[in-house]
């Protein structure tokens, strides 16, 4: 017999049973509340609100219901802004004022006549009146060469010293997770607009399984489960991906890096050793067999922030990987910033040539709306092949992917550093010279201040100097890297560098720390995981990811049977502190 359902009266009886109070009684106001929204959103609201606090203060009896008002606040706002700026950062500027002026307690929503009023004067009248730029960023597209460029400088040529070696596997590993999933930065990392929250990929959103493939045989699979955009409140929709062992190079294979870190961190239950993990056998019906992930790492991040120590359990800003994906780019020879939507543009443009359908492309993306990859992805390039149409002939697609990458100029020989002469000449330079003389005029003032005093203002000054003489090397570089010549005259891949240029470091110091000696040469093998070669490449980046980087470099320092080299001293070093060794 069914449950019966309570009648209302019998709900709320129950409710005040429960200590619901008449509504005379009841903590309940009835102010309107607003979308819960991101804290990156907050504070983009706050600032909008916190200028126009300012503006009614200049200018009593204003209003943003006036729409003079409104207009003069926008224009002001034009006014009080650095020079080139674009029209389309204006114009949200005025929705973002619009959507938090609304959110403030005792405000109603600004009419939409002036609301819509506005934003067609800023696209008018300001626009002309201020020279505001419509040129939007060119969409880059991370096609295959450009990918393989950057994990080739990355492993074989940089020369870029990480704050911890362990940056460079999950440096490797995030690269790996971007062109198999279209994941934007903030869904691995910890967005920008999620400040303080620890959200993005966790241990619990990593699934490790053994299946058995085609050929019978074992195989390593992980889902990953993306914290994507949208999906905020509705955690079960969030768009998960597969990936499989059965992929060469060994560079390509998104399994290597994930188990390497997983392995490492001690995460499974089970297992503690490859070898173990290699040795079960494929399930028989069909099933999957789960490497189960230690419950106190399940709320842990998977891609940590690193000190020279070591992670600090923080999960790493989405900012720290974009900074440090652009110093990536430059230094394999990209003038332009390279991005992790690069990335995602490029795997979405793959998934639509290689015929998913719509849904299955969408669900791929996290997208809820068909049109967003047609208005945001689809490149300009039409995919038709108006010569093969015409005549009747087999459709050529191979010349596509290389147009794509135009989108992105790379320059192998690229100068990474100023002529010396050049170099010279800028420090002889007269506003050059005023920069230093103030730098070591700020640093005498905070050496001579007493403790107590606090030189904060002093500190600040000297760090905008020190960007400025940044800035004016840069701007000289780029001057430099522009009338290069771009002529190809000889194998890049193989032409020698000078013997003092950055891009030989590496080459030259590469035997000092062996794990990562062997995987620049390693990770390029066309061998699978289960290979010996494989194998010894997953215990090199074990071993990379774990080692402590003050004795990286230096064999002689590395302790022996654990305890300290030095005869005389021979202590354990696991019974010295992290920080005193």
């Amino acid at each position: 017999m069914p449950k019966r359902k309570k009648t209302a009266a019998e709900v709320f009886d129950e409710a005040e049973e429960n200590g619901w109070e008449p509504i005379a009684e009841a903590d309940v106001n009835g102010d309107p509340v607003s979308k819960p929204i991101e804290s990156g959103t907050e504070l983009n609201y706050d600032r909008m609100v916190v200028l126009w606090d300012e503006y009614a203060r200049r200018n009593p009896g204003v209003s943003p219901y006036d729409l003079r008002s409104a207009k003069h606040f926008m224009e002001g706002i034009v006014k009080g802004s650095k020079a080139g700026l674009s029209l389309c950062y204006m114009k949200q500027k005025w929705t973002d004022f619009g959507a938090a002026w609304k959110r403030r307690p005792g405000n109603r929503k600004i009419p939409h006549e002036v609301s819509e009023s506005v934003y067609y004067y800023i696209e008018t009248v300001l626009k002309k009146r201020y020279n505001l730029s419509t040129e939007r960023r060119q969409p880059h597209f991370m096609t295959v060469p450009h990918f393989v460029v950057l994990i080739k400088h990355e492993w074989q040529k940089d020369w870029h010293q990480y704050t911890h070696p362990r940056s460079l596997v999950q440096n490797h590993a995030a690269c790996t997770l971007f062109v198999y999933t279209p994941s934007r930065v903030g869904e691995i990392f910890e967005s920008n607009m999620r400040r303080g929250s620890g959200r993005g990929l966790l241990y619990k959103d990593v699934v490790f399984v053994v299946f058995k493939n085609e050929k019978g045989k074992a195989e390593l699979a992980v889902r990953a489960t993306r914290d994507a955009k949208g999906f905020t409140n509705k955690p079960h929709k969030r768009p998960q991906h597969g990936m499989y062992e059965d992929m060469q190079p060994l560079y390509a294979n998104p399994v290597l890096p994930l188990l390497a870190i997983a392995l490492a961190d001690g995460a499974f239950q089970d297992y503690l050793t490859f070898e173990e993990i290699e040795a079960i056998p494929p399930p028989v019906d069909g099933s999957l067999h789960q490497l189960r992930i230690r419950k106190e790492l399940h709320q842990v991040p998977f891609l940590r922030t690193m000190s020279s120590e070591g992670p600090t359990g923080k999960i790493q800003p989405a900012v720290s990987f974009s900074s440090g994906l652009v110093g990536l780019g430059h230094r394999a020879g990209y003038e332009e910033n390279i991005r992790v939507h690069d990335f995602r543009r490029e795997v979405l443009v793959k998934a639509d040539d290689n015929g998913y359908s719509i849904a299955e492309r969408m669900k791929f993306a996290g997208h809820e709306n068909s049109d967003t990859f047609f208005g945001s992805y689809m490149p300009q390039i039409s995919t038709v092949d108006g010569q093969a149409s015409y005549w009747g002939k087999a459709r050529r697609t191979v010349y596509l992917e290389g147009f794509r990458g135009l989108s992105l100029q790379h320059h192998p020989q690229m100068l990474q550093s100023l002529p010396a002469k050049v170099e010279a000449n800028l420090k002889e330079r007269a506003d050059f010279i005023v920069l230093n003389e103030e730098i070591e005029s700020l640093g005498e003032r905070i050496r001579r201040l007493p403790v107590e005093h606090d030189s904060q203002r002093e500190r600040t000054r000297r760090e905008e100097l020190y960007w400025q003489k940044r800035q004016m090397v840069s701007e000289e570089l780029g001057r430099w890297q522009e009338i290069q010549s771009r002529k190809v005259n000889q194998d890049t891949e193989v032409a020698a560098s000078p013997v003092a240029s950055l891009p030989s470091f590496f080459s030259r110091v590469r035997r000092l720390d062996p794990p990562r000696d062997r995987l620049a040469s390693s990770l390029f093998l066309d061998v699978p995981l289960r290979s010996p070669e494989g194998r010894a490449a997953l215990q090199d980046i074990i071993t990379l990811y774990q080692e402590n980087p003050k004795v990286a470099y230096r064999p002689s320092l590395r302790p022996e049977n654990g305890r300290c080299p030095v005869s005389k001293c021979a202590v354990e070093m696991e019974s010295v502190d992290l920080a005193t060794r």
